[in-house]
């Protein structure tokens, strides 16, 4: 009978432990993979890891340039989480100046298939 309960505890461990996914961490720097490629329904972690703020961000839909969210300053080290349940491209734009041409990175959602 031990052996049973301890075998139930630590499969229910394990099932608590890796069976909720992190979303993924998307950073704004450049330096990773160009386009992102993300599935639809999945969290991604999007955050700010430059030493400064950036302005006027935005995530579009294109191409018809459906603005999905906007923000006016996105401090340093800061931090947002979103899905996007439709496939597609989008873009994340920002500044890293008020009123300076924007730095733009694609990403493609896509089709998520079920195994």
């Amino acid at each position: 009978m031990r052996i049973i309960t301890f075998c139930f505890l630590l499969s229910l461990s394990i099932l608590l432990n890796f069976g909720y996914a992190k979303p993924r961490m998307i950073s704004l720097d450049l330096s990773g993979q160009y386009p992102i490629k993300i599935y639809q329904d999945s969290e991604i972690n999007v955050s700010n890891t430059f030493d400064t703020n950036l302005y006027d961000l935005t995530i579009t839909k294109t191409p018809l340039s459906k603005e999905i969210l906007s923000v006016s300053e996105f401090a340093t080290g800061q931090s947002f989480t979103l899905a996007f349940p439709k496939t597609g491209t989008y873009e994340i734009c920002f500044s890293k100046e008020k009123n300076e041409a924007q730095t733009c990175l694609n990403l493609d959602v896509l089709k998520r298939i079920a195994a």
